[in-house]
């Protein structure tokens, strides 16, 4: 049995974890929009609420990663200035520009496709109003930017929390139930308190934010515990249980729905039902991240590492893909229109790939994609 990482070891196997969150969040979007237009009758459909549905976890997964990384890395750091300057001109750094420079340039996108683009004049008079000013703020100039907007809410909260766990050190052991009792009340009252957007808040996600925390607290205690074969396989067995039984109830909850006949109609219910499978989902493949680790899976390794990289700006760049991709006209049996859908989901993830990998290589890169770390050759 290998040994458990020294407390401040390179954590690998959370490139893992970001690799598995980028496809999931291609998945998502390369078949959104067919879930929407499709037969809630057909065969096809059930299909795609499968794909749709079991790759939910994608951005809690990203909010749990971020609570491991940033507990992990500055739990025992000193609480002064210097510390909070450097954290926040970091994420400054690595995620504000690119936002905004793609907040601009997606919303420039909707413009020209909704009123087309008569001078320059006009056209920028729309980034003159309020709207284009909220929107901007909240990250609703694109479907997909309210993540950016998510983790940004995180990287301010996180020195709150910090200093709050630091201060009263026992409290770390309520993280978890008070990150579930915080998403419960925002969940369930966001609405009636005139919340617009719910999910775009970061309390929506404070209990995969929390689950993060306490691992990247305790991570050396935990790593030895998953390491552990006999604790590992029941671990294993009861989460693949969990997500399979969880992952059921959502994607028929999903369909009945779509149909017209509501499984049920409970909001507690409803988010029991997605908090239970999306933690466990989460868990389980963090204990597939590890196994992946301690494996000789190389190339696997090579690959995962590969797009953990380039994840932050492909998350940002991929919708331009499907945007484009879907102005094409699609006629023919269920089975032309399933491999159009899957077309667009290699075309955004190899695509958007390809072209951040390459931007890596580029001077000045991070203003676009933030920063990505130099990268050896697949399979080297």
């Amino acid at each position: 049995m290998s040994q458990p990482p020294a407390k401040k070891a390179l954590l690998t196997e959370l490139e893992s974890l970001r690799a598995f969150g980028i496809l999931a969040v291609i998945m998502i979007h390369a078949t959104s929009s067919s879930v929407v237009n499709s037969d809630p009758n057909s065969t096809l459909f059930l299909i795609l609420v499968l794909f749709n549905t079991l790759s939910k976890f994608a951005v809690p997964l990203f909010i749990l990663i971020s609570g491991i990384s940033l507990f992990y890395n500055y739990n025992d750091k000193p609480l002064n200035k210097q510390t909070a300057t450097m954290f926040y001109k970091k994420r400054i750094t690595k995620i504000m520009l690119p936002f905004l420079l793609f907040s601009f340039m997606y919303y420039a996108t909707i413009i020209y496709f909704r009123y087309g683009f008569i001078n320059f004049e006009q056209f920028i008079s729309y980034f003159q109003t309020w709207d284009f000013l909220i929107k901007l703020l909240i990250g609703k100039t694109y479907a997909h930017l309210y993540f950016i907007f998510i983790i940004i809410q995180c990287y301010l909260l996180f020195p709150v929390l910090w200093y709050v766990m630091r201060k009263w050190p026992r409290l770390v052991n309520w993280l978890i139930t008070g990150g579930l009792l915080i998403q419960w009340v925002y969940m369930l009252n966001a609405k009636e308190m005139g919340i617009k957007y719910v999910t775009s808040g970061f309390f929506a996600y404070s209990l995969y934010f929390c689950i993060g925390a306490y691992i990247g607290i305790n991570y050396t205690k935990f790593y030895a515990f998953w390491e552990r074969k006999r604790s590992s396989i029941a671990l294993r067995s009861t989460l693949i249980l969990v997500v399979a039984i969880s992952g059921t109830i959502n994607v028929i909850y999903f369909l009945r729905e779509a149909q017209g006949k509501l499984l049920f109609n409970d909001s507690f219910l409803v988010q029991i039902k997605n908090e239970i499978y999306i933690t466990s989902a989460c868990l389980l493949l963090i204990h597939l991240a590890l196994r992946i680790k301690a494996s000789r899976m190389e190339y696997l390794k090579s690959v995962l590492i590969h797009l953990s990289h380039a994840s932050f700006g492909m998350y940002l760049l991929h919708p331009m893909f499907l945007r484009y991709y879907r102005m094409m006209d699609v006629n023919g049996s269920p089975l032309v229109y399933g491999a159009w859908i899957a077309g667009g989901f290699f075309l955004a993830l190899i695509g958007s790939w390809i072209i951040v990998a390459w931007a890596g290589k580029v001077k000045g890169h991070w203003v676009l994609f933030g920063p990505i770390p130099k990268q050896k050759s697949l399979g080297q």
